[in-house]
C-alpha cells in the first residue's frame, strides 16, 4: 500500500468521524430542552467517551494476549493505552485515556479471525 493510499485513507476517516460527531451533537440539540436546562437524548461528551470505548471493543483491544476479554478498571486502562498506543506520551493520548468508557460495561461478540491486535 503506498503512503499516499494511506494518507488518503486517513484524511477520509478522519473527514468520517468530524462528520460523525456533527451528527452526534445535532441530535442531543435536537432533543435538548434549553428552557429547563434538561437533555434528552444523552451529550457529545458521553457520545465520544462510549464510541472510544466501543472502539476498543470492536478492535478487540480489551483483551489479553489469549483472548480473554479483561474486566474491571484494567479493561479500560489496557483498551486506552491500545488506542494510544501511536502517540503514547502526547497530550492527545492523555485526552483519550480519560474519555475511553469502560469496555467491560459494553456489549462483547466474537472478533473475527481476521482481528489483528497492536
Amino acid at each position: 500500500m503506498s503512503v499516499d493510499k494511506n494518507t488518503d485513507d486517513y484524511t477520509i476517516a478522519v473527514a468520517n468521524l468530524a462528520s460523525a460527531l456533527a451528527e452526534v451533537w445535532q441530535a442531543c440539540e435536537a432533543r435538548y430542552d434549553h428552557e429547563r436546562g434538561l437533555a434528552s437524548a444523552g451529550n457529545l461528551p458521553e457520545a465520544l467517551s462510549y464510541a472510544l470505548g466501543l472502539a476498543a471493543v470492536t478492535l478487540g483491544l480489551d483483551r489479553d494476549d489469549d483472548g480473554t476479554v479483561i474486566e474491571g478498571e484494567a479493561a479500560q486502562r489496557v483498551a486506552a493505552e491500545a488506542l494510544v498506543w501511536h502517540r503514547p506520551g502526547s497530550w492527545e493520548a492523555d485526552h483519550v485515556r480519560a474519555l475511553t468508557f469502560p469496555p467491560d460495561l459494553i456489549e462483547h461478540t466474537e472478533l473475527s479471525e481476521n482481528t489483528e491486535r497492536p
